[in-house]
């Protein structure tokens, strides 16, 4: 009798065992499958309208899922109606692409809106709740202030860098994949420029498959950087870095000399390092052998730190002649001289660069004053907006074809 009681026993937490597994399985399976249900589900939806003054062509995703469906409709629709209600000439197009990670999904909708700047617009949603997220939800809020803080404050000008450690990062335009972020700032209204920042964050290491800004350059500008290396050397190489920009910095003998450090760090990164002399003499007022020693003792300097050897030679004070034409180095002087060595001002630095600008043209910048620092921050982005790329002048030269020869001056590449 006792072993037949134990083997019902048996039977019934065997029967209850198997229930719950069963039971936990289902639960699981549809918590699983229904984010991917959803995925798998995606159909183009379209709208179009034209009168005698509106030209809409709009594209938008459904996932035949009502209440999804239901957020980006009303989104869409609510867009297209406040578009529509304007009473002028207007053209709207928009498509769109989709980013996953996890059981999230990020709809970036690519807006064509003749009367408006913004280019981009997300709804981020969470496919298990089938809600709208912020992205703080995600990614921890204080993560994405102090990535979004440090990478503003240095490829951005101060004006901007105070309105964007004020805002919510919430409120932001994000295209997110697993590799990186971009983030667009249009909830803030920026008086002073005439275009709208956004930087890149980096999620992993593995810049595979990466997602880009939406900037093609047709004209193309050389920064470089006279006198140094300096305290603000460095400063600079991540304003460049934060802008995709490069440059060339002339660098003096006796200041790579004591600052070995910098000139590594120039040197590895994606920039370039040129003669500048050994004391920024004005070579024209030596003698043969003075103008060998500053010149060779310089490419000493940067041998013995790099490995390498100089191409190209910047005269102090755009003073040359016979002698040093002779020479064994292309002279690159300047087309633009910002005058930061005479202003220290940046707004008149930045004024004294806009003004001259050209396809081609060489800028005359500072790394030993700080408030270059602010006026290259201030131009950068600016200049990537009236669609100049900054680069160096070996990039220039090579972007340009121009292959240039010993004892030239060059002021410009066409």
């Amino acid at each position: 009798m006792t072993i037949l009681n134990y083997k019902s026993n048996f039977i019934k937490f065997i029967i209850y065992i198997s229930a719950f597994l069963i039971l936990l399985f289902v639960m699981v399976n549809i918590v699983y499958t229904e984010p991917q249900r959803i995925k798998s589900s995606i159909i183009n939806s379209n709208i179009k309208f034209v009168d005698e003054i509106t030209n809409i062509d709009v594209n938008y995703p459904r996932f035949k899922d009502e209440k999804i469906d239901k957020i980006i409709s009303n989104y869409i629709y609510n867009y297209v109606r406040i578009f529509k209600d304007k009473e002028e000439n207007k053209t709207l197009k928009i498509d769109y692409e989709i980013y996953y990670q996890d059981n999230y999904i990020n709809i970036v909708f690519n807006l064509n809106n003749s009367l408006d700047n913004i280019k981009y617009k997300n709804i981020l949603l969470n496919l298990n709740t089938k809600n709208i997220e912020y992205v703080s939800n995600i990614y921890d809020k204080e993560f994405l202030e102090k990535n979004i803080n440090e990478i503003v404050y240095y490829k951005y000008e101060s004006k901007i860098y105070d309105k964007v450690k004020e805002s919510n990062v919430n409120n932001h335009t994000y295209i997110i994949n697993e590799n990186k972020m971009i983030i667009y700032f249009y909830d803030i209204k920026f008086d002073e420029i005439d275009y709208y920042p956004y930087i890149t964050i980096n999620l992993t290491e593995d810049t595979s498959n990466e997602i880009t800004a939406n900037y093609k350059y047709d004209k193309y500008i050389a920064f470089t950087f006279e006198d140094g290396p300096s305290k603000y050397t460095e400063e600079i190489l991540k304003t460049l870095k934060y802008n995709n920009s490069t440059a060339t910095f002339f660098m003096l003998g006796n200041r790579m000399k004591y600052n070995k450090d910098i000139v590594l760090e120039v040197y590895n990164s994606n920039n370039e390092i040129e003669s500048h002399t050994y004391s920024h003499k004005k070579l024209t007022k030596l003698n043969k052998n003075e103008i060998d020693n500053e010149i060779n003792s310089t490419e000493i300097i940067f041998n013995e730190i790099t490995g390498d050897n100089f191409k190209y030679i910047r005269p102090p004070y755009d003073s040359y002649n016979k002698t040093i034409t002779s020479l064994n180095y292309p002279l690159i002087l300047w087309s633009v001289d910002s005058k930061d060595w005479l202003y220290k001002d940046s707004i008149k630095v930045y004024n004294e660069v806009i003004k001259d600008v050209c396809d081609g043209c060489i800028v005359r910048l500072h790394d030993i004053y700080f408030e270059t620092i602010e006026a290259v921050k201030k131009l950068i982005p600016c200049l990537n907006n009236l669609g100049y790329n900054v680069v160096s002048v070996d990039e220039l030269m090579r972007i340009k074809n121009y292959i240039p020869k010993n004892g030239e001056t060059i002021r410009k590449i066409k």
